[in-house]
């Protein structure tokens, strides 16, 4: 006991930082992964692609902003992997809002974890929104 309170001790900066990241992702996740995935339309999954082009002056701009968004939401979920959170659905979401080659391969691929369908699918029936269509699973050999 003495060693872990030594520990506590020692380590007291990151220890605040840590437990700082980790409400901060918590409440991040309570407000606004849940609203994300609701406005997503239910048949995102099926209809998978980009919507038309934005207009040329907004498109770097958006684009920066829309991937950054994706980044910190990747961040934040690997976080929440070891601290209390929806890790698994934030870096999820993160991939989502991302711009990357072989994007739509990874969602594809991870669409069909039965525990990503769901996560995601409860969390739009406590929203009152319809489920996610998704395609339908491969199998393999």
């Amino acid at each position: 006991m003495n060693m872990v309170l030594d520990m506590v001790r020692q380590y007291q900066e990151i220890l605040a930082l840590v437990t700082l990241v980790s409400a901060a992702g918590f409440v991040f996740g309570l407000l606004t992964v849940s609203r994300v995935i609701c406005w997503l339309p239910h048949n995102y999954f099926m209809v998978y692609g980009t919507p038309g082009p934005a207009p040329k002056l907004l498109r770097r701009r958006f684009r920066l902003v829309k991937n950054l968004a994706g980044l910190v939401l990747v961040f934040l979920g690997f976080v929440m992997l070891f601290v209390p959170g929806q890790g698994l659905l934030t870096l999820f979401l993160g991939i989502v809002v991302m711009d990357f080659p072989g994007k739509k391969k990874l969602i594809l691929w991870l669409i069909h974890i039965r525990h990503i369908q769901a996560s995601l699918n409860w969390i739009r029936k406590k929203k009152g929104r319809p489920p996610f269509v998704f395609p339908a699973s491969r199998k393999m050999g």
